[in-house]
Order: C-alpha cells, then sequence, then structure tokens
C-alpha cells in the first residue's frame, strides 16, 4: 500500500462507481482520472480518506463549466475592496475557488507530474 502524506501529487482511480461508493459517498464517477494534491488524510489504517485539491483542468467539462460560473458569482458577491485593489493600482490576485474532494486511499496513485497551471476562463 502507498504511503500517502499531505503535499502528494495523486490522481483518482478509472473505475466505474458502485453501490458501496453511493452508500459513503467517497467516489463517483466523475472523480475518474481527476488529478490534483493531497490537502488533508483523515482517519487511519483500512479507513484512511484523503481530501484531493483537483487540478481544475482535469475536471470533466460539464462540471468545469458549473464551477467556473460558481466562482464568478462567489467572486461577484465580495466586497469591492476585495475584487479590486485602489484606483490605478494593479488588481489583486483573482478569486480562487478549490473544488476538492474526498475519497479513500485505495481509490488513488501515485501522479508524478507537477501541478499544471490553472485555466484562464
Amino acid at each position: 500500500m502507498i504511503r500517502w502524506k499531505e503535499g502528494d501529487r495523486a490522481q483518482i482511480v478509472d473505475r466505474a462507481a458502485t453501490a458501496a461508493d453511493t452508500k459513503s459517498q467517497l467516489y463517483y464517477n466523475h472523480y475518474r482520472n481527476l488529478t490534483g494534491t493531497v490537502l488533508k488524510l483523515y482517519g487511519s489504517g483500512e479507513t484512511t480518506q484523503a481530501a484531493i485539491d483537483v487540478d481544475l483542468e482535469t475536471l470533466p467539462e460539464e462540471i468545469a463549466v458549473r464551477h467556473r460560473e460558481t466562482r464568478d458569482r462567489m467572486g461577484e458577491n465580495l466586497p469591492g475592496a476585495a475584487r479590486k485593489s485602489a484606483a490605478g493600482a494593479p488588481p489583486e490576485e483573482p478569486f480562487r475557488l478549490r473544488y476538492v474532494v474526498l475519497v479513500s486511499l485505495p481509490d488513488l496513485k501515485r501522479h508524478s507530474a507537477a501541478r499544471l497551471p490553472a485555466r484562464v476562463g
């Protein structure tokens, strides 16, 4: 079994979701092949779960569109100072909405590639 730690790069395995997955809510078909970074580990032993900060560019298109729309709506609701800096100054970092999923460790495999830059749009 692979030993995981926070910050490790991971890819969620490609398999069909089962009835047990639906009950546990730890795997859905749209999780297939998503890549990301282990954000946090929960539990111990065989029941350990990992929160994965998903690379947005690996989301299925339908989910990526919905995620961008949500991010944009949330960004619009930020106070003006948080949205842009004082007049004439360059804007602050854009609002980043993470997409984090919780999966069991057997549904993860190592992903050696470095994190890709986030898509703009």
